[in-house]
């Protein structure tokens, strides 16, 4: 979608206007202190803080972005905030290249609607999460009829 100053900023009012939704999903999800998170397509922000808040420091977050400027920028926002349980790579949401079972929520906003072959989003995101944790997408409802949670 780009890494114009104009799509930073889109992004960033996504970021704030679906944080809401994504706690209310990461809270459904039971994401606790110490526990592991990704976020699959974190662009600029993605919703890092609240994630990294929720597993404490004793936990890890790990943000996921293909386009090298919002992977910047996002490294940027977590140093800025003091995320010191965040990590931001560079990595395909297909194919991310991490181990199976990783994390006891990976969180992915929009991924059916922004990106091509919305299933290998879906299987990878399942890949990920470790047995008995949570795939969870959050879709606008123009798009599908809501959010998404799947158990692993």
């Amino acid at each position: 979608m780009g890494n114009s100053p104009a799509e930073r900023d889109r992004l960033r009012r996504q970021s704030a206007e679906l944080a809401g939704h994504s706690a209310v999903l990461r809270d459904r999800a039971g994401l606790r202190p110490g526990q592991a998170a990704a976020d699959l397509g974190c662009g600029p922000i993605g919703i890092l803080s609240l994630l990294a808040g929720r597993v404490g420091p004793a936990g890890r977050v790990t943000g996921l972005e293909i386009n090298p400027g919002s992977v910047a920028l996002a490294r940027e926002f977590a140093a800025e905030h003091g995320l010191a349980n965040v990590k931001v790579v560079q990595r395909d949401a297909r194919s991310t290249g991490l181990p199976s079972g990783s994390f006891d929520l990976v969180h992915a906003p929009t991924p059916l609607i922004n990106i091509p072959e919305p299933a290998g989003v879906v299987a990878e995101m399942v890949r990920l999460a470790r047995p008995g944790g949570w795939a969870v997408a959050l879709e606008p409802a123009a798009a599908c009829p809501g959010s998404s949670a799947w158990r692993a």
